[in-house]
């Protein structure tokens, strides 16, 4: 007897097209438009590079929208957990510990997951928006201030 083994994807998937072929049979209820209740598209971006994303203990969800004046940064710093950030408007410039610097423009998305400290800047000539999600431990605080480095020149 052949054994056919379904990945996670491919039982959701089953089990969605044989609810979709019962719910034509046998009259199972099917989903209703909302009524009554708003929703508000934030900020939307596509990530700069596919993410596989796993974070351990987590028991903490924090949303933020962060407006930074031209010439501004967010000082070097680091996140407990994970960030998910969306550039709303604007470019920001992070500048990392490691000395590299990434630029990421309105539209894109990111994550910052690690212990490597950096430093957000807009270099441009309008305000930046960024909308951040953090995903932590419970207890922990949204970020750790830290010293800028003295190995790297961002000048």
């Amino acid at each position: 007897m052949k054994r056919t083994i379904l990945s996670r994807r491919g039982k959701v998937l089953t089990t969605v097209a044989l609810a979709a072929a019962l719910g034509g049979v046998s009259g199972v209820a099917t989903a209703s438009a909302p009524h009554g209740a708003t929703l508000t598209t934030l900020a939307e971006g596509d990530f700069v590079e596919p993410h596989d994303i796993r974070v351990k203990n987590v028991t903490d969800v924090v949303q933020q929208t962060l407006t930074i004046k031209p010439g501004g940064d967010t000082g070097w710093h680091i996140h407990p957990g994970i960030v998910v950030l969306t550039v709303k408007k604007g470019t920001i410039t992070r500048k990392n510990y490691d000395c590299s610097v990434e630029v990421f423009t309105a539209g894109t998305s990111f994550v910052k997951q690690g212990w490597m400290p950096l430093n957000g800047v807009n270099e441009g000539s309008e305000d930046l928006e960024v909308h951040l999600t953090y995903l932590k431990p419970e207890g922990t605080p949204l970020r750790y201030e830290r010293e800028a480095p003295q190995h790297c020149d961002f000048n």
